[in-house]
């Protein structure tokens, strides 16, 4: 446990900036959206969209998420959430590991009295760490502007449903991380496992997205996607709690399940020296 716990506080000086920076760096981007919303004429564009065909809102949702500030600052930054952040996060997953293969810094790590467990483990932990911790700042700054909106104030300043949001976020986005971490452990090269990693995302979000363009028959394709089970804007504007614990308990599962797998795998991988 003491070598995790050094392994674990390793990391996160080591990418402390970075924490500080991403998180920073979104939630002014979140800031900037929010005085964006105070600017807009929401009524304004609610009699626009109502006279724009049905169809074209089957991509992004009904038309109240359009027309309330909830749902379009949901629009602008979580659903593109794995674009800001999630593709970076990937990044680092997929290098955790393989770096160290590459490097041949693996056995000296492992020749430490930690067992495979842990040393993955502590990777792991790392990377949840870090998805805490930056979609907080993100969150935290997100807050004050909302806080701060006139327009915010008059809907409603709904900071509950922004906290669950915010769990909803981070399994999302640990998800993707999981997913590149898995393929590390198979393939324990860095470049392979930061492609296959992006890969896997995009084709996952075209999956999530763009299913309600395919033939039925094979709409089904949608349950394999994390991003079907992401859905923040219905959260913050209709606050559908049925479909955010759904969403969840999912999100939680797929998690989990990539985490044992990616435990068992590298528990049993030949490392080559």
């Amino acid at each position: 446990m003491r070598q995790f716990m050094m392994s674990l506080k390793e990391y996160l000086l080591t990418k402390k900036y970075i924490i500080l920076i991403l998180g920073g760096i979104i939630g002014l981007l979140s800031y900037f959206v929010i005085i964006l919303v105070g600017d807009m004429d929401l009524e304004a564009i609610q009699d626009f969209l109502d006279a724009l065909p049905e169809g074209m809102f089957e991509f992004f949702g009904d038309i109240e998420i359009f027309s309330n500030p909830y749902g379009y600052w949901g629009l602008e930054m979580l659903s593109f959430i794995w674009l800001y952040a999630g593709i970076y996060i990937v990044y680092i997953a997929s290098g955790l590991l393989s770096q160290e293969v590459e490097e041949k810094t693996i056995d000296l790590s492992l020749s430490k009295p930690i067992t495979r467990y842990n040393f993955l483990g502590s990777k792991i932990s790392f990377l949840y760490i870090f998805i805490v911790a930056t979609m907080g700042i993100f969150f935290f700054i997100t807050m004050g502007g909302m806080a701060f909106s006139s327009t915010f104030h008059e809907e409603g300043l709904y900071f509950d449903r922004l906290w669950l949001t915010y769990l909803s976020v981070v399994l999302f986005l640990g998800a993707l991380a999981m997913f590149a971490i898995l393929f590390s452990t198979i393939f324990l090269t860095t470049r392979k496992s930061m492609a296959l990693g992006v890969v896997v995302l995009f084709l996952m979000f075209f999956l999530g997205e763009f299913y309600i363009y395919m033939d039925e028959s094979v709409q089904g394709v949608k349950y394999i996607s994390v991003f079907y089970y992401f859905n923040p804007s219905e959260y913050l504007v209709h606050s559908d709690f049925p479909l955010y614990l759904r969403d969840i308990i999912i999100l939680g599962y797929i998690n989990t399940g990539l985490i044992v797998a990616s435990l068992l795998i590298f528990n049993k991988k030949d490392i080559p020296i």
